[in-house]
This record gives C-alpha cells, structure tokens and sequence, in this order.
C-alpha cells in the first residue's frame, strides 16, 4: 500500500482488504476529488492518464454526486410519507405491537414528530411510534 503525499492519509493499493463496493468506500465526493487531483498531481509523466480515464472518472464523481441527492431526497420522501401516514389515523382505531410485548388498541388522538422527523402517535394516552402499528380499523 503507498500513501499519496497530500491527501490527508488516503491510500491507494492495488488489492482491496475492504468488502465495501466503491460507491460506499467514498465518504463523500470531496473524497473522490481529493484522489483525482492527486492522481493527477502525482501521475508519470512519461504515462500520463490518458483523456479517456480522465472522463471516466469525471463521469464517476458526477455519478456520486447525483447517487447522494437521490438518496437525500428520497430520505426526505420517506419522511413527508411517513408525516402523511401518521396524520391520515388521527380520529382511527389502530393495534400496536409496544416494545413491552404488549398489544394496544385505541384511538389516535394526536401525531408528534421526533426531531429526527420520526412520527409518534398518540394512542389512548400512549405514545406508540408509527412503525409499531399492526391495525388500522
């Protein structure tokens, strides 16, 4: 393994230990961009990367870039649904399964959400996470 001089300790080596596929083992784009310029900065001058890798790779970053706004805006998706989800019981009788191991059934009178954009219902006095709900009549 040999370090490239100026990334901050990222590594490059011609075999993987790591089970990750490649888009997991980039933190983040700003990690990809730092390999590329070092890539380049670093590079044979007598092998330079041709034209074609270097487009490769820019399309690469730019497939990165795009891969981490879906998966933001689907995380939000999953949220606003869930939002809407949690809202449309109010007034509904609903079973849930609590953590206890106890079942309850009641009506749901209110939806709270966590600051993580969870929902949490309101049921008979108890707050019961949407995830737990098992019945809706």
């Amino acid at each position: 393994m040999t370090f490239i001089p100026g990334t901050s300790g990222v590594a490059s080596s011609s075999q993987s230990t790591n089970s990750l596929n490649p888009i997991q083992q980039l933190a983040s784009s700003n990690s990809f961009l730092q390999l590329l310029v070092a890539q380049l900065k670093y590079q044979n001058p007598l092998n330079p990367v041709s034209g074609t890798q270097f487009i490769s790779q820019t399309a690469q970053l730019s497939e990165v870039e795009m891969v981490q706004q879906m998966s933001t805006e689907m995380a939000a998706e999953q949220s606003a649904v869930q939002t809407a989800t949690a809202t449309s019981l109010i007034g509904k009788t609903v079973t849930a399964s609590l953590s206890s191991g106890q079942t309850l059934t009641g009506s749901v009178s209110s939806v709270e959400l966590s600051s993580t954009g969870v929902p949490t219902l309101t049921v008979s006095g108890t707050a019961v996470p949407l995830s737990s709900v098992t019945k809706v009549t």
